[in-house]
């Protein structure tokens, strides 16, 4: 390859991870603007989960709308013609093992916790006793989130930079994911869960299997919080302590299961394009838009 086209391809790399990051840093700046407003109505618990709703909305979802109609469209990003996608069996086995994968994950975290500077700007309300109230939680925290934080994340930043390579789009896209998350805890455990989400949307190529699976981890997440509230810290550690241990075991046979039926879920194969990996990531590493979010990403875990 000359000189002169693989100038033009390294610039054609960085310039679309410079719109994946733009998206970044919009949703960053504008869900700390919510947050400060969210604080401020935290005795009003229906005023403050509408406002985290609206902030998924706006904050994730928009911008994400924005740059995908400014590019080839939404669908597009969502929808890759070209692979084949995954039979009915396949996709329930990579849900199951997206969720015991996330709380594999949360396991871990836990572990690392006391590691990590714990730095928390947002404010979680729960409240005891309505099926009502757990309700609103369900789709403030699980429901809306999964949808507003997957479109742009396994759909749009996905769908732009799959060209390029699978393994450096499911990294670049968790590492957006859990950099959006507010201390370095949640941020590593928002990017192990998002390799996950990456994963399961490059074997099967369903976009919607990465949001089935964000919801049910979030919502699992959300009815833990709920029973911690009403039922006492006894009963959460107890049922942390056995679900945990289900999913150690799920995770390992949706593994071994998959690899039997020849499904490599965390294989990744040769990209056709035309650069070598040491020429990616110089593209991508040269890209001022991900240092910037970056930098605005750690402000915000700080500050």
């Amino acid at each position: 390859m000359n000189d002169e086209l693989m100038s033009r391809h390294k610039r054609r790399l960085r310039e679309t991870v410079n719109l994946c990051f733009l998206y970044g840093i919009l949703t960053i700046a504008l869900h700390l603007l919510f947050s400060i407003a969210s604080t401020a109505l935290a005795s009003h618990y229906i005023l403050f989960y509408l406002l985290d709703m609206a902030a998924s909305l706006v904050g994730s979802l928009c911008p994400a709308l924005a740059l995908a109609y400014m590019g080839r469209g939404l669908r597009y990003y969502l929808y890759p013609p070209h692979r084949h996608k995954t039979k009915v069996f396949d996709s329930v086995l990579l849900v199951v093992l997206g969720l015991c994968g996330c709380m594999v994950a949360n396991m871990v975290c836990t572990i690392l916790g006391s590691y990590l500077p714990d730095v928390e700007h947002r404010v979680y309300l729960t409240f005891e006793g309505s099926v009502g109230n757990f309700l609103l939680m369900l789709t403030a925290s699980a429901l809306l989130p999964a949808l507003c934080e997957e479109i742009p994340c396994r759909g749009y930043v996905y769908g732009s930079l799959a060209p390029y390579g699978h393994l450096m789009t499911v990294l670049l896209s968790s590492f957006l994911f859990g950099m959006m998350h507010s201390n370095f805890n949640t941020a590593l455990f928002a990017f192990l869960c998002g390799f996950l989400f990456g994963c399961i949307r490059k074997t099967s190529n369903r976009f919607w299997l990465s949001v089935i699976v964000h919801f049910l981890n979030n919502a699992l997440s959300t009815a833990g919080l709920f029973l911690r509230t009403n039922a006492g810290s006894d009963a959460y550690l107890s049922f942390l302590r056995w679900s945990s241990q289900i999913a150690l075991f799920l995770f390992a046979g949706c593994v071994f299961l998959l690899y039997k039926r020849g499904i490599k879920v965390f294989r990744f194969r040769k990209c056709p394009f035309p650069l070598r990996k040491r020429d990616k990531a110089q593209a991508v590493l040269s890209s001022p838009v991900l240092w910037l979010f970056t930098f605005a990403a750690m402000l915000v875990k700080f500050v």
